[in-house]
């Protein structure tokens, strides 16, 4: 277990040492100062006893600017230069500890929300966003705090008790002895204990992270919580999962943490005694002055000081170290391979699609979604995918866009392999309109400019009429500056509809994917959005999802889709005509 805790321990350290690596420039220039205020710092004590003794004893003089003075005084100004050089030397460790931490911590959830948005499709739908995004943001507090109350603040500090070990030595070794001793039947109880608490500390991780992606899920959908009537069925599940689980191992773990710290504030006390009782009677036998016991006592904080820190941050530094390493299996998971190494370069392409003996199973199923799909398709054809649910229309499309990999079979675009293709020119070239859209929390005009950023106001609207958008866009109060809400709460299902429309007519794709498109709407938004896919789909490849199949009849071909495979393939009139056919009869259970 201890070997298992070390090694964690020092991959978590290493961690943050690479968050770190940007930095060097500041975290030399703490560093240097670490060390002026260590030097500072374990000054003061020493001058501050030869001040008590300087006192006492009238022990010599000095001569400044023609003036004799006693050597009490020389004392106190170097104690005062001790004291101000070490307050300004923290002051600026402060101030660049700030701005470095400042830095870190939104480098991290930069860093960690772009590395999201780079994994694969498959990783956002087989995981909580709630949960994901929670450890994200833990982690990046946690480094914070690992790096501002233990590393950042402990450096000076243990670079004052090595000073003060060599200065306290050359005085009192005995002494000396006596503190270091109670340091360390102190250290050996926090590094016994504490590891016990990792433990403890992922469970209570692993918790949190569940209950928070229970609740976003809840706060995400809303609407359908209140249509089912399930405010209290969420208020109960939020409280089983945050009070009954997660605060459990939270208390558990602050328990046993007390301990840890009852037994510090002993140890202190206990040491301080001995300090005072040994002194007491050294300077009853003239071994040891005055001033000597007021220097140790300022030494015997300072030894332990840093201690008291990490104790006090232990639960600060495990945690972190903790929720570090819980966001790094996220953050060291593969992204997708945007360029490959024989990238093919195209200015743009025409839009030819040729699957080639193509499968694909997902994974850990053990059942294939498609198997044997072979087609050939020339630019600007339009092609419907029909189907009962879950028989791979989707699967198929994610394909052509490279979002999921052919387990098996090739899938060639203007005769090239997709897996040669750049990634982001690909899909610079596909647009996909989906059954559900997602608008973003922005107005009209941005969701519309989405994936084509640098489009002018004029292109915006000319897209909006085309998508038959501009009539009710022009009624909003603040027109294509209107904020459109949360996922587009404020439009309505057939406004987002057009929306979507106008954002792929404005990024002039090669190849459309239309995902039942229309499945939702009443019939005038229907014709409505159906007359801007007419425009859209002009000159285009195009694909169509649909089970609604009046949204099909004009395709080139239809694809029928069953058990993974295409069983029939032809015009809406050839596959009407099979009496037997699977197409007719996914039609006539449509018209009953």
């Amino acid at each position: 277990m201890a070997n298992v805790s070390k090694k964690r321990t020092l991959g978590g350290l290493n961690i943050v040492l690479k968050y770190l690596r940007p930095y060097k420039k500041v975290i030399f220039v703490v560093s240097v100062l670490s060390i002026l205020s260590a030097a500072a710092n374990v000054a003061v004590p020493y001058f501050s006893g030869k001040i008590i003794d300087s006192i006492i004893k009238e022990t010599g003089t000095f001569e400044i600017f023609g003036h004799i003075l006693p050597l009490v005084f020389l004392f106190l100004g170097i104690w005062l230069i001790m004291r101000i050089s070490g307050d300004i030397f923290d002051w600026q460790i402060d101030l660049k500890r700030e701005k470095l931490l400042s830095l870190v911590e939104a480098d991290y959830v930069v860093n960690g929300f772009s590395y999201l948005l780079e994994l694969p499709l498959s990783f956002h739908k087989e995981h909580k966003i709630g949960d994901t995004w929670d450890r994200i943001n833990r982690a990046s507090n946690w480094l914070q705090n690992i790096l501002g109350n233990v590393l950042v603040s402990i450096a000076p500090q243990i670079l004052s008790v090595l000073g003060a070990l060599v200065i306290t030595f050359s005085i009192k070794p005995v002494l000396t002895s006596m503190i270091l001793v109670a340091v360390i039947i102190y250290v050996f109880i926090l590094f016994n204990v504490a590891p016990k608490l990792s433990k403890i500390q992922r469970k209570m991780h692993r918790s949190y992270n569940h209950a928070f992606g229970d609740a976003y899920d809840a706060v995400m959908n809303a609407q359908t919580v209140k249509q089912a009537t399930a405010e209290e069925y969420e208020r109960k599940r939020s409280y089983k999962n945050f009070n009954l689980k997660a605060a459990k191992y939270w208390q558990e773990f602050i328990g046993i943490w007390q301990n840890i710290s009852f037994s510090q504030r002993v140890i202190i006390i206990i040491s301080q005694a001995v300090i005072y009782v040994y002194s007491i009677f050294s300077i009853w036998q003239g071994n040891m002055t005055l001033g000597e016991l007021v220097m140790f006592n300022g030494y015997a904080a300072m030894f332990f000081g840093p201690f008291v820190i990490l104790a006090q941050n232990w639960q600060t530094f495990n945690n972190g170290l903790v929720a570090l390493e819980r966001a790094e299996k996220i953050l060291s998971q593969p992204t997708e391979i945007y360029t490959p190494k024989s990238a093919v370069i195209l200015e743009s392409i025409k839009g030819s699609v040729k699957f080639e003996n193509v499968g694909f199973s997902y994974k850990n199923n053990k059942s294939r979604t498609l198997l044997g799909i072979d087609f050939s398709i020339h630019p600007g054809e339009i092609i419907a995918l029909v189907g009962e649910s879950g028989v791979g229309k989707t699967t198929l499309v994610d394909l052509i866009s490279y979002y999921l990999k052919p387990t098996e079979g090739k899938i060639l675009i203007d005769g090239h392999d997709v897996e040669n293709f750049d990634l982001k020119f690909l899909r610079s070239q596909i647009a996909v309109v989906p059954q559900e859209i997602m608008l973003f929390n922005d107005t009209v005009k941005n969701n519309i400019r989405y994936g084509n950023f640098l489009a002018s106001e004029k292109k915006v609207v000319e897209a909006a009429k085309l998508a038959h958008a501009n009539d009710f866009i022009e009624k909003f109060p603040k027109k294509y500056e209107q904020m459109v809400g949360e996922r587009g709460i404020k439009l309505s299902t057939g406004q987002k509809q057009r929306i979507a429309i106008a954002r792929a007519i404005l990024k002039d794709p090669k190849i459309l994917i239309l995902d039942e498109p229309t499945s939702s709407l009443d019939a005038k938004s229907e014709k409505l959005v159906m007359e801007a896919l007419e425009k859209l789909m002009e000159g285009r490849t195009t694909f169509i999802i649909a089970h609604r199949l009046s949204t099909v009849k004009k395709a080139d071909r239809i694809f029928f889709l069953h058990n993974g495979r295409i069983a029939e393939e032809g015009t809406h009139d050839d596959l009407i005509k099979k009496p037997d056919g699977l197409y007719r009869k996914f039609y006539e259970l449509q018209h009953i």
